[in-house]
């Protein structure tokens, strides 16, 4: 990982070798990106049009003219919209609200929304199951409060899966939003309020339109996200709640219907691909290197509204005098409101463990909530279980190995990207982070096509080789994030000492992004131990991993053992996330002696 800066080059043939860097440092990822995931992708497309061997597009006709399917389009277009628009409106509230708090707090409540990302989608819903059943605690409060006379249904319908997949896809739209709201510079609203402008005022003209970035590209990544997605409305949902990852799956699971899956997964595949490439400019904005201002693009914007629209300032100015009075009698009730809303957003994203946490020492012989007594029965069942010990093992084995290929191939790829610049720079970028976009269960449908006949359905590394291509986009993305944040000038000092840049590279570049390094490997094996869509696809007699065990239990049995691996989950996650905050620590006490030394 040579740093084009600190190598100096002053030959051509020196320079030759420079612009070779980046190109070695790609080529892992890219090889592996292009054997494991476009070729398959490809050849999805190409079996679309294909039937009996002929050429055809008899299977994207019988689709168009199926009521059916066009009737599942718009259902799951209908609920891709409704989830990114109800996410937007609660985390913008939760978002504005961290990024006004002190350095700490704001530290304390992100690691609040980041749990439940890193916490396993299956885990969630099994307690969304639980708080949403006629039994649950939700309609038992709302019963004792007198607001139903009889339970509600809530579960296993449409009302269950939009509840999940809000929980499930609101940390998308927290963070990009944060991030945004976090960069705004505060004495433009201050110098806004010092002018007259009422705080409402202020946000209206100075803090919402810097924070449309945010809004844009949060908005961008829920809707995306949810239009492939399968495990929630798969599990909380009913027949009124069927969307097209779960058809794509019917047809190759259970009905043998490869040609038209292999359509709709491309259908599918090709309108997230087209609305990713449309807010591509959005999407790749962390490689820009440009400084944000904030003062010349809400200038640029006010001062364009201004010229184009001289009737709407006009009317602005006539309105001036009731709008500050109506923005003063808002203040008052916004202030109070906007720390609800933060509260409740935050309720909602922990309310699942709440339930999760008692379960696991229940001991009652099925599910039942709250529990009528407490005890370790379920946690010595599931450790006398050798099919749940197996799977166990085998997820740690091939989560563990996916992760640390990730890194070794996502860590060159991102310091190519942030070090280095090429003209085929973003297309890479992006090439590399469309897992993050592209459905899994169509990655996995491509996969099942591509491995069929072969030896690799049923063998783990086939696992290994599809949690490596959903884990290495969570490697680029956050090292290159740390890359951006990194202070040079150490790396400038050694290079000025006479340290040559492989020896700068192991003894001052990596050691101080330790931390970086093992949030990278963190979000690596937790989005492929938490998988289920390829374990669908994937799984044989001798390679079930955890996930479908859990999989498997919630769909027929939904007994508390689920919450017992829950349990041993987030303890896990609990002591990786103290072991990170320890890296960081020890790292950000030796930055001072370095220095000192230096």
């Amino acid at each position: 990982m040579v740093d084009a800066s600190l190598a100096m080059p002053h030959s051509r043939d020196s320079l030759g070798r420079v612009r070779l860097v980046p190109v070695l440092l790609l080529l892992p990822i890219v090889i592996l990106f292009s054997v494991g995931y476009v070729v398959p992708l490809a050849q999805l497309v190409l079996k679309s049009l294909q039937h009996d061997g002929a050429w055809t597009l008899e299977s994207y006709i019988e689709i168009a003219n199926s009521p059916a399917f066009l009737w599942i389009v718009v259902r799951t277009l209908a609920l891709a919209a409704t989830v990114t628009i109800v996410c937007l409106l609660i985390a913008y509230p939760l978002a504005y609200a961290i990024s006004k708090c002190p350095p700490r707090p704001a530290a304390f409540l992100l690691l609040i929304v980041t749990l439940p990302y890193l916490t396993s989608v299956l885990i969630r819903t099994y307690a969304w199951i639980v708080l949403l059943s006629p039994n649950g605690p939700i309609n038992q409060l709302l019963l004792q409060l007198g607001l139903i006379s009889e339970p509600l249904q809530m579960v296993f319908n449409s009302v269950g899966v939009y509840v999940g997949m809000v929980q499930v896809q609101l940390p998308l739209m927290v963070f990009p939003l944060y991030a945004v709201l976090a960069r705004v510079n505060p004495s433009l609203a201050k110098a806004a309020q010092s002018l007259g402008s009422p705080p409402t005022d202020a946000f209206l003209r100075v803090t919402l339109p810097a924070s449309m970035p945010g809004v844009i590209s949060g908005c961008t990544l829920v809707f995306l996200s949810s239009l492939g997605f399968y495990i929630t409305p798969e599990l909380l949902g009913g027949p009124d709640s069927y969307l097209i990852a779960q058809g794509i799956s019917l047809r190759v699971l259970i009905l043998g219907n490869f040609d038209e899956a292999a359509a709709q997964s491309s259908i599918l595949m090709l309108t997230v691909i087209a609305v990713f490439l449309i807010f591509r400019q959005r999407i790749a904005e962390e490689l820009d290197d440009r400084p944000h201002n904030n003062v010349s693009s809400i200038g640029k914007s006010t001062s364009g509204l201004s010229a184009r629209w001289p009737i709407l300032e006009r009317l602005t100015a006539i309105l001036h005098g009731p709008s500050m009075r109506l923005h003063e009698a808002l203040t008052v009730v916004l202030r109070p409101a906007l720390y609800v809303s933060a509260g409740l957003t935050l309720l909602l994203l922990v309310l699942p463990f709440v339930v999760v946490i008692p379960l696991a020492f229940s001991d009652a012989p099925y599910l039942t909530f709250p529990p009528p007594g407490y005890s370790l029965r379920w946690f010595s069942s599931l450790l006398k279980n050798t099919q749940w010990l197996d799977a166990l093992s085998f997820s740690l084995r091939w989560a563990g190995l996916s992760a640390l290929l990730s890194v070794a191939i996502g860590v060159p790829a991102a310091f190519a990207l942030v070090r280095y610049r090429f003209s085929a720079r973003v297309p890479v970028y992006l090439l590399l982070i469309s897992p993050l976009i592209v459905p899994h269960v169509v990655i996995a449908v491509s996969l099942f096509f591509a491995l069929a006949g072969s030896s690799l359905i049923g063998n783990p590394l086939a696992f290994a080789l599809s949690y490596t291509i959903i884990g290495a986009p969570y490697t680029v993305v956050v090292m290159i994030a740390g890359l951006k944040r990194f202070n040079r000038t150490l790396e400038l000092a050694a290079a000025s000492l006479g340290s040559s840049p492989l020896v700068t590279l192991r003894t001052v570049t990596l050691p101080l992004l330790l931390p970086t390094l093992a949030s990278a490997v963190l979000f690596a094996f937790i989005v492929g131990f938490d998988d289920v869509v390829f374990g669908l696809f994937l799984s044989g007699p001798t390679a079930t991993p955890l996930p479908m065990r859990m999989w498997d239990n919630i769909r027929l049995e939904i007994s508390p053992q689920i919450a017992v691996i829950a349990v041993l989950f987030l303890i896990v996650l609990a002591l990786l996330m103290l072991l990170r905050l320890f890296v960081g620590a020890v790292v950000q006490g030796r930055r001072p002696q370095e220095g000192l030394h230096r």
